[in-house]
Order: structure tokens, then C-alpha cells, then sequence
């Protein structure tokens, strides 16, 4: 072989190795941020008994999630691209989401995704610090106060929410529940608790799927849409996460599940799950997947496993 021939035949060799060095580097980086994800759904608080979102401003809205003391849980800024009204017109173009630990750490992350369509960059902050991080090009920084309170600054407001109170003040005047806003109609609250439950899941028909989307007015992900269900119904916090929703009740095959139960996907040989959905009978699903929230046969999705849900 010549000497040309040999130096073609390296550079193909280090062209491939590089390749499948990124590769692994890519795959271990999406590990670390999956485990990550993990260990924060394991340890947030998990009381919320309500959630409501609260128009803030013609372009701003705050979604936020209760326990029955009125402890603030979640908080989501939502940003519109198009003046909001008191009832719901359109989706928000971009989101800051906030969470608690039962550290009482605070996480943080937006919007934006990272290795396509899923995961995203978290970022953890204790009492008297903070970060910025940003909706769509706009910086927002956000800060914990060492009084216990979410401040967050963007352009020139300040949205300071109270996570103790539940009391929400922007550039220092209260907002008003007057404000808050219902999505398209009210949660049902006739019936029983399955067709409760399934009414209210078609509520959501036609929301974007958005990977940690936490709010219906900007978009939702599979497990924070049956997390929102059963707040809505049963002021029962189960978790946003799957990791989180497997563990919740009594594992069955799926020809037994029944309507309200959910139904879980799961990579053969891993203990984690990536997706769920609700049952909610006939043979039938429905579920945040692909687009946005739509009803499915069960057949043509083949779950794993599901949970009986009491």
C-alpha cells in the first residue's frame, strides 16, 4: 500500500472514531441528564391539592400549584406572543418553570429542549441565590430570597411570589384572583370519579405537547397531563414525572386496566419508564404524545404495564 493510501485510510479511521467518540460522549451526557431529572422528580414535594394561572399582564400569565395549607409548589411564567384576554385565545410562545425540592431547594428550567425534542437543562438554587436563564431571547433571572420568596425579573418587572403565603405581587401591587383563568370550561364536578376524571382529561384534547411543560395554556407533557387531571378531580398531586407515577399504586396487565388507571412504556431491560397515558375504557387511551393530547386505541399503542389507581 502506498504512502498516500495509508494516509487516506487514517484519516478515514480517525473520521470514524471521532464519530463514535461523540457518540458515547452524547449518550453519557443524556444519561447524567436523565438520572438528573430522576433524582429531582424523587425529591420534590408532592402535596399540591390545587393549581390556577393567573393573568398577570396583556403578555404575561403565572401558573402555580397549592397545597391546602396555600403553600406554593410550582410556579410557571408563561410569555405570549399575542395580548391575553380573560379567557383563553392562544398558547403561550415560552415558559419558566419553577419547583421544590423537599429541601427546600428551588429548580429552574425553560422551554427549550436539548437532544431533540427531549430533556432540558435544570438548574438548582438554595435560599439567597439564583440564576437567569431565558424565554425564547429574553433573560429572566430568577432569584430565592432568604426570606423564602421567588423573585423574578424580566425586562423591567419584577414578579415576586410568595411561596409561603401564596400571595403574588408584580412591581410591589398584589394581583387579584380576580385574574385567574380557567382553561376552555370549568373542571366537571357531576358524575362519578372515572367519568370525572375522563371528562375532565378531554378538557385538554388539542393542547401542544411540550417535554416539562406544566401548563395547558403553554403545553404539557404525557405525565404532567394526568398529573393535571387528577389535581383537577382529585386535588392529588401524582407526580410529573413517570419515574415518580410507576411507583404509585398496584401494578397490573394491561387487559386489566381499567378506566382512570394508567398505562406505562418501557424500554425492555430498563427499570425507568418514558411514557404514560390514561385508560379510559372501551379499549381506549388517551394521551400527551406526538402533537398534542388525543385519544388512541390501546391496541395500536401496546403499553407495557399499568397501574390500578385508587
Amino acid at each position: 500500500m502506498k504512502k498516500r493510501d495509508w494516509e487516506i485510510l487514517l484519516g478515514l479511521v480517525t473520521v470514524l472514531l471521532g464519530w463514535q467518540l461523540a457518540g458515547m460522549t452524547a449518550q453519557a451526557s443524556y444519561n447524567s441528564m436523565f438520572a438528573r431529572e430522576g433524582y429531582l422528580a424523587k425529591h420534590e414535594r408532592l402535596d399540591a391539592t390545587r393549581t390556577f394561572e393567573r393573568r398577570i399582564s396583556r403578555y404575561k400569565s403565572v401558573y402555580v400549584t397549592q397545597n391546602k395549607a396555600g403553600r406554593i409548589r410550582n410556579v410557571s411564567v408563561m410569555f405570549y406572543a399575542k395580548p391575553q384576554k380573560a379567557h383563553f385565545t392562544t398558547y403561550a410562545s415560552h415558559w419558566i418553570n419553577v419547583r421544590q425540592l423537599r429541601n427546600g431547594q428551588l429548580y429552574a428550567y425553560n422551554d427549550r429542549t436539548v437532544y431533540g425534542n427531549y430533556l432540558v437543562a435544570y438548574h438548582q438554587f438554595a435560599r439567597g441565590h439564583g440564576t437567569t436563564i431565558k424565554a425564547g431571547s429574553r433573560p429572566v433571572n430568577l432569584h430565592f430570597s432568604k426570606k423564602g420568596n421567588l423573585l423574578v425579573r424580566y425586562q423591567k418587572n419584577l414578579l415576586t411570589v410568595h411561596l409561603k403565603s401564596g400571595q403574588i405581587n408584580l412591581n410591589g401591587k398584589a394581583t387579584s384572583v380576580k385574574h385567574n383563568r380557567q382553561f376552555k370550561r370549568a373542571v366537571p364536578t357531576k358524575g362519578t370519579r372515572v367519568k370525572r376524571l375522563i371528562a375532565d382529561a378531554k378538557r385538554y384534547l388539542g393542547v401542544p405537547y411540550k417535554y416539562a411543560g406544566r401548563d395547558a395554556f403553554g403545553g404539557l407533557d404525557c405525565a404532567s397531563f394526568v398529573d393535571q387531571v387528577y389535581l383537577d378531580v382529585e386535588h392529588r398531586d401524582i407526580g410529573g414525572m413517570t419515574g415518580v407515577q410507576q411507583k404509585l399504586g398496584k401494578h397490573v396487565a394491561v387487559r386489566k386496566a381499567k378506566a382512570g388507571d394508567l398505562l406505562f412504556w418501557q424500554i425492555a431491560g430498563q427499570k425507568y419508564t418514558y411514557h404514560v397515558a390514561m385508560a379510559i375504557g372501551h379499549g381506549k387511551l388517551i394521551e400527551e404524545a406526538g402533537k398534542s393530547v388525543h385519544v388512541s386505541k390501546i391496541a395500536n399503542r401496546h403499553p407495557q404495564f399499568a397501574i390500578h389507581m385508587k
